[in-house]
């Protein structure tokens, strides 16, 4: 079936997106009946933007004189300019993306343009092309991050993932916000994944490697641990601890479920972020892990032995190693914090005193 470009306009509104066909150029947007992307909006002029294809067939759009102005990713423009799919554009304060599917238009009408829009909104991500090229063509590097123990000994790494496709930043912050406005957590988090091991293999790793999982794929435990049984068939030689937030899992019968599964692929189980929000006693107790990382949030400022945040983590580091799991500090980023935690009698530490995230 022959792919056809279509503008999606955010309705501002729980209801689904308003679609407009483009089948005839050029192609006028405005409020005038005879426009081929009419929009009933106030700031939007009577006729406002025009999009055209050129001689080599790719699209291009204009603004026509509107008086509230048409921008293409947030650039307001002023002669042709090159769209594509994926690209955001606003009409005014109305906000439209270029797609190519096959999908039914919706004409509206009104009179008079409102003048004045404050800034505009931003309900479709933009640089969805790039985010898509990144997955497609796997641009991803593998990161790592050194974990030790007590006495300063190296013990491990978590594993991490940057991106590396130029006109997108590298923090998978970034990353997963936008993989989050386009449903794409889980494929970017396997990515990473892979990413990570592939390079691992290729370094001889054979320090025990934390790999995190994002909650979206927790929700899919079968998905899931298909994935992981795959990677484990692939990299047989890394010492691998599967990371997963207190908040991801809610379900004690999921949690038991993976817990089984990963004990028959030798995948050690360590609890993530564990302070961070509600701290969950009952899966510590029925579903023990091997490891505990204490949240930075606990961790940070813990402070001298009289301090409650110090009587805290001591109080929770004491209960969890007397259950046989051994913890571990996030966020350790000076001296003062990594004597604490010495005394506490945490087992592991992580943070930028050790070492930040490299390239592996």
């Amino acid at each position: 079936m022959t792919r056809q470009a279509y503008l999606e306009c955010s309705t501002g509104s729980s209801a689904a997106p308003k679609r407009f066909d483009l089948t005839v150029f050029p192609a006028r947007i405005g409020r005038q009946p005879d426009c081929t992307v009419q929009l009933n909006v106030a700031r939007v002029s009577r006729v406002h933007a025009e999009i055209r294809r050129d001689g080599k067939g790719l699209l291009q759009i204009t603004d026509l004189g509107s008086t509230n102005g048409t921008f293409v990713n947030g650039q307001r423009i002023k002669t042709f300019t090159p769209i594509t799919s994926g690209d955001v554009i606003h009409i005014g304060d109305q906000e439209i993306r270029l797609l190519e599917e096959q999908l039914e238009a919706v004409p509206t009408s009104d009179d008079m343009t409102r003048i004045g829009i404050g800034s505009l909104p931003r309900k479709f991500p933009t640089k969805v092309r790039e985010f898509r090229e990144l997955l497609d063509q796997e641009l991803v590097v593998g990161y790592r991050q050194p974990i030790m123990d007590r006495r300063g000994v190296l013990f491990g790494h978590e594993l991490l993932g940057r991106g590396c496709h130029p006109p997108l930043s590298e923090s998978p912050v970034e990353l997963f916000a936008l993989a989050s406005a386009l449903n794409a957590e889980v494929r970017l988090s396997r990515l990473m994944r892979r990413k990570g091991f592939e390079a691992a293999e290729r370094a001889g790793m054979r320090t025990p490697l934390f790999f995190n999982t994002h909650p979206a794929e927790c929700r899919e435990p079968g998905q899931l641990i298909a994935e992981l049984e795959m990677l484990r068939n692939r990299h047989a030689s890394l010492d691998l601890v599967f990371e997963v937030h207190e908040a991801a899992v809610t379900d004690l019968g999921v949690m038991d479920e993976i817990a089984s599964a990963l004990r028959a692929l030798d995948i050690r189980l360590a609890y993530d972020d564990f302070g961070a929000g509600q701290a969950r006693l009952r899966e510590l107790v029925e579903v023990p892990p091997h490891f505990l990382k204490f949240d930075i949030g606990l961790v940070r400022g813990v402070g001298m032995p009289d301090s409650p945040k110090y009587r805290l983590l001591s109080t929770l580091n004491a209960m969890i190693r007397d259950m046989g799991v051994k913890t571990l500090a996030e966020g350790v980023e000076d001296e003062s914090t990594a004597r604490a935690c010495t005394a506490i009698g945490i087992d592991l530490y992580q943070g930028f005193l050790f070492g930040r995230p490299e390239p592996i």
